[in-house]
């Protein structure tokens, strides 16, 4: 007798993940190593260039402002660019970007290739996004931007760790060799995958792009954004140093990879009770935790325990924060989604931008335990303006 095998049907929950996202997030991973990995070298590089802490904590300033100022700019410059090229192009560059901070000469020279290595990032994260989105089926479109963002969540708690941990054991040299090389390996098997065509995007202006700020209720929910980083970021560029005061340890990685992994639980957490509560209470409330625990880590970070417990309350408190920023923009401006979302991350990062260049000039004033409290008063302006804004509703 003879059988009849009938095709399945496709179920939309079967539908199968591009496996080139993967490399999309590995590109994330390689970007959000390059970013966090100063913090913790920075006293070998000021040790071994002869300059000071302050000064070495403005590579973060130079690259994360690059990034803020050059998202909006670079992405209305290359527009109308084929964006596969783009994408490969800038993961390219980003790993030459950091072969030439490893080979740095002199400090300069490293400040200098701080900068293009932001400009590169810059091009790289709304391409890995928008791609990541096109590579999906439309059923697991939600399931790719969360594959994609994860590369750069997993390197606060991998790869920003692992570099610190070569920096200290083999110099800070090497540290951006690994993010060169990460950079590198992604760059080379997009290649080999070869990324689809696609159609050429509308481009939008530099006007266009910036539009939304003009409208007072949008540049009143950015600006919390900007300054609870600037007040995070006072102190996180140099948490190696307060580490090593308090504690008296060389290799802080451990303690690094607890405030990634905080931020990995927190952005879990987040998304069930932004569907729970609305976003400008959560954003409050979380605000107020965040006060607190700053406030509370020059005291507690004294012991390996300590430091453990409060870097990863900390690097929680401050993650829990994004989700429900970003429900407080939607619910504004809806009709500028993608815009508006844009600016967001450039307020965050002209935010950690800010955050580093005050903190490097309050340390020729101030030891660093004070940099928390210092942060948590520009949080403190932020919780504010929240509560302003709430009251014109």
């Amino acid at each position: 007798m003879r059988q009849i095998t009938r095709a399945r049907p496709i179920v939309a929950g079967q539908e199968r993940m591009n496996p080139r996202i993967i490399l999309l997030a590995l590109g994330m991973f390689a970007l959000g190593t390059d970013a966090f990995i100063v913090a913790g070298v920075l006293p070998v590089i000021a040790q071994e260039t002869g300059v000071t802490e302050g000064l070495v904590g403005q590579l973060v300033t130079v690259f994360s402002l690059t990034y803020g100022l050059g998202a909006p700019i670079l992405a209305a410059l290359i527009g109308r660019w084929p964006r596969h090229r783009v994408l490969m192009g800038a993961l390219g560059l980003l790993c030459l970007a950091n072969l030439a901070s490893a080979l740095a000469p002199s400090f300069p020279f490293l400040l200098l290739t701080r900068i293009l290595a932001g400009c590169f990032a810059a091009m790289y994260t709304p391409l890995a996004f928008a791609i990541g989105i096109d590579l999906a089926p439309p059923t697991k479109r939600s399931y790719a931007l969360a594959l994609v963002v994860s590369g750069l969540n997993i390197a606060t708690v991998l790869g920003a760790p692992l570099g610190t941990w070569i920096g200290e054991q083999f110099g800070w040299r090497l540290s951006f060799t690994l993010v060169a090389a990460l950079a590198g390996i992604a760059c080379l098997f997009l290649m080999i995958g070869k990324l689809p065509k696609s159609a050429t995007p509308v481009s939008l202006s530099l006007r266009e792009r910036l539009g939304p700020v003009t409208h007072p209720r949008v540049l009143q929910a950015l600006l919390p954004a900007f300054l609870w980083n600037v007040g995070v970021y006072v102190m996180y560029p140099y948490i190696a140093l307060l580490l090593q005061q308090k504690i008296h340890i060389s290799d802080v990685s451990v303690l690094l990879a607890c405030f990634g992994l905080g931020i990995v639980l927190a952005n879990w957490v987040s998304g069930s009770l932004a569907s729970r509560f609305r976003p400008h209470r959560l954003v409050a409330t979380f605000l107020v935790i965040l006060i607190g625990i700053q406030c509370a880590l020059p005291l507690v970070a004294t012991t390996m325990i300590g430091g453990v417990i409060i870097l990863l309350l900390w690097g929680m408190s401050f993650a829990l924060l994004f989700i429900p920023q970003q429900q407080r923009l939607l619910n504004i401006a809806p009709e500028h989604a993608n815009v508006i979302l844009a600016l967001n991350n450039s307020a965050l990062y002209l935010g950690i931008a800010g955050g580093a260049a005050v903190g490097g000039f309050a340390l020729r004033f101030f030891a660093v335990p004070q940099l928390a409290w210092i942060g948590a008063a520009s949080m403190l302006v932020a919780l504010c303006v929240v509560a302003i804004a709430r009251q014109k509703k």
